[in-house]
């Protein structure tokens, strides 16, 4: 078992958390800028090179350059890798990620099976792979999973892999000590601390139970490993957060992960049907932000449901076929909990000042999304 003593990781925490307030407003203000963080000294004990049993009656001269034994950070970084894919410019999400994606990913198995932020690979018509020695191979997407947030590919047949050990999520306390450990090596590394577990909403339509929630923030966050001191694996990358509670007064930006149970839960699923059956949910097409007013509508998708049953930015939920809403938490699991994909979704919304009832006509946003078409297939639909 690979130990990382925690006396060196509270070092290391330590260290990082002494953020200037210009780098905590520089990070709120731009996110993808990018945040310096110390170099990380090896948390790892050195062992003795000597042996023990040798019985020389002579003390001869050490040799000038003695074997190296096998650095146990260097170990863990053979199960971190990096993922780029590429994306047709006709994809639904080219606008919001872009058509050349980057991400890290974390090896689960001998096979070549990789973890990574289901983003990174969504619409994605090539995925590869570059292992920490460097080697880069093709893989194919296995599973994209909108419940999750994660995705998982298989790297080519052939390639040797080192997989990570697994650990339970559950078990994290608030301010424990762990690492962010993304592909590119051991100075991206950067040692952090629990702020809070907790359900991370967000206004597209998602939701993550049992959030993992670390400060201080790293921008190398997608697809990052979230590890233990023992080296487990805890949580995938997810996003920046600038709401981690200290203290009753103080929020600081930091990192939401999503929880290693959230993947091991619906392991099997994604292997078997490329999605978890909690993905099988009715999408609006909607993006609300919470206010004091209420829910409020803060972008449409263009030719969506929501879209083309009128609603309209600015406008206020206020209930779901009558049952009334008050949070981004209870729209969502009023919707996800009592209608299907297809089904028609009442919204009571208040549009200046004025009350008035939207059906929307739901939909699977796996078939909004341009996942497995051939991309002639989709110019023709485009161009019919």
């Amino acid at each position: 078992m690979l130990n990382m003593p925690i006396a060196a990781l509270n070092g290391l925490v330590a260290r990082s958390l002494v953020v200037t307030f210009a780098a905590v407003i520089a990070v709120i203000v731009l996110f993808s800028s990018t945040v310096d963080a110390d170099p990380l000294l090896s948390p790892f004990e050195e062992h003795s090179l000597l042996d023990s049993d040798s019985q020389e009656s002579t003390v001869e001269e050490p040799p000038l350059v003695a074997a190296a034994v096998a650095d146990p950070m260097d170990t863990l970084m053979q199960s971190i890798v990096s993922v780029r894919s590429t994306v047709p410019d006709i994809a639904r999400t080219a606008a919001d990620f872009g058509t050349q994606r980057v991400g890290s990913g974390v090896v689960l198995d001998t096979s070549g099976l990789i973890v990574t932020t289901g983003y990174t690979i969504a619409e994605a018509d090539s995925v590869s792979i570059t292992f920490y020695d460097g080697r880069v191979v093709d893989a194919e997407i296995i599973a994209y999973d909108e419940a999750s947030g994660l995705g998982l590919v298989r790297a080519d047949a052939g390639s040797a892999t080192t997989p990570i050990k697994l650990g339970k999520s559950a078990s994290l306390e608030r301010d424990q000590v762990v690492m962010i450990i993304p592909a590119g090596g051991e100075s991206d590394a950067k040692g952090v601390k629990i702020g809070k577990i907790e359900k991370f909403i967000g206004g597209w339509e998602f939701m993550i139970d049992d959030a993992i929630h670390t400060h201080p923030p790293s921008t190398e966050f997608t697809g990052a490993a979230l590890v233990s001191d023992n080296a487990e694996l805890l949580g995938i990358g997810a996003l920046v957060t600038i709401d981690i509670d200290i203290d009753s007064k103080i929020r600081v930006p930091g990192n939401v992960f999503v929880p290693v149970d959230s993947l091991t839960s619906v392991l099997g699923e994604l292997i078997v049907n490329g999605r978890s059956q909690a993905s099988r949910k009715p999408w609006l097409g909607i993006d609300t932000k919470q206010t004091k007013k209420g829910i409020i509508v803060g972008s449409v998708t263009d030719g969506g449901p929501a879209q083309q049953s009128g609603v309209k930015v600015g406008d206020v939920i206020v209930a779901v076929d009558q049952s009334k809403v008050t949070t981004q938490s209870e729209l969502y699991e009023k919707i996800w909990s009592t209608y299907e994909p297809g089904d028609q979704v009442h919204l009571l919304i208040l549009r200046a000042n004025k009350f008035a009832n939207i059906p929307i006509l739901s939909i699977d946003h796996y078939d909004w999304l341009r996942l497995d078409q051939k991309l002639d297939n989709i110019i023709t639909e485009m161009t019919e």
